[in-house]
């Protein structure tokens, strides 16, 4: 084995069986019926014998008309992870920086160290006023590692996860403006927030985009994402991508689910509303500090031992997550559910704390 690959920690999940799941920032709506009966339908008619389209002509046709930007300027893949690690196999690996606003999504970490690049973690600013919270880039921190003689390549969460919330605007535009490198802004919970550097394309080619269907389209189980950019940029995924990398399934459920994008705006909006009211009846109870989100998901810090909060919450049939990183101590990240499944997290936390 090599050794920087050994050391690695592998990503295994909770397999505990609970009543009410929060762990994995998952969608707790199922797509409706009538749109998995024209998945079913439209697969029937599939010769599985053959392989899948291996560009996904279809499927960034629709969503060509569902971001406004040309088939050409999208890339389709298994998952927002294959994106990352399409992304880093094209333009990091040795000899080359990897710049990582922490704490964020750890696949960025760990791609970049399997491709042998030099990983430079630099911490996100938490910052306090009148009782209210806000991480936020470390510009300054982050302008000490840019290089104009080796190629580097620059992570930004927008919104982050798992603080939950987005980086100062400016701040991200003094970045992208001072950089000499390709900048991956993933944009994994876009549908949440609203905010999108995808209107920026034409103006910065090195910026590429990453989203996913796991969150706002509901299918996490069928692994679909896709990264927006320039024409040449998104070229370069071609050379590195598996050869038939997204399943003939997952392609025409991704493609029936945009054609059905009114039922994806109508629940996300839903859970947005059911997130800010969870967080305004956690905000009430002591022992406890929320932090801002604009995602499907929040992030706590807990007066009690959060391994003990865990536990308790475990016991009672839910299932919520322990994060490691820069200033999550004592954090539980755990994802918006059904109104009745939030409103059993809350009496559980008020029993609890």
């Amino acid at each position: 084995m090599r050794q920087d690959v050994l050391n690695l920690t592998p990503y295994k999940p909770s397999k505990a069986v609970c009543e009410i799941k929060l762990d994995a920032n998952e969608n707790p709506y199922e797509i409706p019926n009538e749109v998995k009966q024209r998945i079913e339908k439209r697969i029937k008619n599939e010769k599985l014998n053959f392989y899948c389209d291996a560009s996904c002509d279809e499927l960034r046709g629709q969503l060509s008309i569902y971001t406004g930007l040309k088939p050409e300027q999208i890339f389709v893949g298994s998952g927002g992870d294959e994106i990352i690690s399409d992304l880093i196999f094209a333009f990091a690996g040795p000899g080359r920086d990897v710049i990582i606003p922490v704490p964020s999504f750890g696949s960025y970490e760990t791609f970049a160290r399997i491709s042998g690049a030099n990983v430079i973690k630099v911490p996100l600013l938490l910052e306090e006023a009148n009782g209210n919270f806000s991480w936020d880039l470390d510009v300054a921190g982050i302008k000490r590692y840019f290089r104009s003689d080796i190629p580097q390549l620059m992570f930004l969460c927008y919104p982050n996860n798992p603080t939950g919330d987005y980086f100062d605007e400016q701040k991200m535009f003094d970045l992208i403006d001072s950089f000499n490198g390709i900048i991956v802004i993933d944009e994994a919970y876009f549908e949440f927030g609203g905010k999108t550097f995808s209107d920026r394309l034409s103006d910065y080619p090195n910026i590429v985009i990453v989203r996913t269907f796991s969150k706002a389209f509901c299918i996490a189980g069928l692994r679909v994402g896709y990264a927006l950019g320039h024409e040449d940029v998104i070229e370069q995924f071609y050379k590195v991508k598996l050869p038939y990398n997204v399943n003939t399934y997952s392609q025409i459920a991704a493609t029936e689910i945009l054609k059905n994008i009114e039922w994806v705006k109508k629940t996300t909006v839903g859970l947005i509303e059911s997130r800010d009211k969870l967080v305004n009846e956690l905000k009430k109870l002591d022992g406890i500090t929320v932090y801002p989100s604009s995602t499907n998901f929040l992030l706590c810090k807990l007066k009690k031992s959060r391994d003990y909060v865990y536990e308790q919450l475990l016991d009672r049939g839910i299932l919520t997550r322990r994060l490691n990183g820069e200033n999550l101590d004592n954090t539980l990240r755990f994802n918006v559910g059904t109104p009745e499944q939030n409103d059993k997290l809350l009496m559980a936390f008020k029993q609890i704390l």
